[in-house]
C-alpha cells in the first residue's frame, strides 16, 4: 500500500509546485508593469495661458457685446481669426512669449504676443501694437 502512495504524493507535489509557479508569474508580471508605470513620465500640465478667456467676464456667456478668446498650447483663436503660435518661450518673470501667424479675412499677419500671470487673470500684450497690457479673466 505504501508503494502506491509514493507516486500519488509525487504527483500531488508536482501539481502543487506547478500551481505555485503559475500564480507567482502573474504577480511578477503585475509587479513589473507597476514599476514600469511608475517610471513613465507623467504628462506635463498645460501652460497657464491655455483656456478660454474674456476681457469682460460677461462675454464668457453673453457674446452680444464681446466674445472670449481660446488659447491652446499651439493656437490663439478669436472671433474671426485663428493664429498659430510658434517659438513659444518662457520669460524670466514666469510668463511666456510667442510668435503668432494669423489668418484673417484672407490676409496673413505675423506678430509677437506676451502672456503674463496676473493673479487669477492673464495679461496679454501685443508688443507691435503698443505696450499696454489687456487683462483677461478665465471663462468657467
Amino acid at each position: 500500500m505504501r508503494r502506491h502512495l509514493i507516486p500519488f504524493f509525487a504527483l500531488a507535489l508536482t501539481a502543487a509546485l506547478a500551481a505555485c509557479s503559475e500564480s507567482e508569474a502573474p504577480q511578477a508580471e503585475a509587479a513589473a508593469s507597476d514599476s514600469e508605470a511608475m517610471t513613465e513620465p507623467s504628462p506635463e500640465p498645460a501652460p497657464f495661458y491655455v483656456g478660454q478667456w474674456a476681457a469682460d467676464p460677461v462675454w464668457c456667456t453673453d457674446q452680444s457685446e464681446g466674445f472670449p478668446i481660446t488659447i491652446t498650447a499651439a493656437q490663439f483663436e478669436g472671433r474671426e481669426n485663428i493664429c498659430e503660435m510658434a517659438e513659444i518661450e518662457a520669460t524670466p518673470e514666469g510668463g511666456a512669449t510667442a510668435q503668432l501667424t494669423c489668418q484673417s479675412e484672407g490676409e496673413t499677419i505675423e506678430e509677437p504676443i506676451t502672456f503674463a500671470q496676473a493673479g487669477a487673470q492673464i495679461a496679454i500684450v501685443w508688443p507691435d501694437r503698443g505696450t499696454e497690457a489687456t487683462l483677461f479673466s478665465r471663462c468657467e
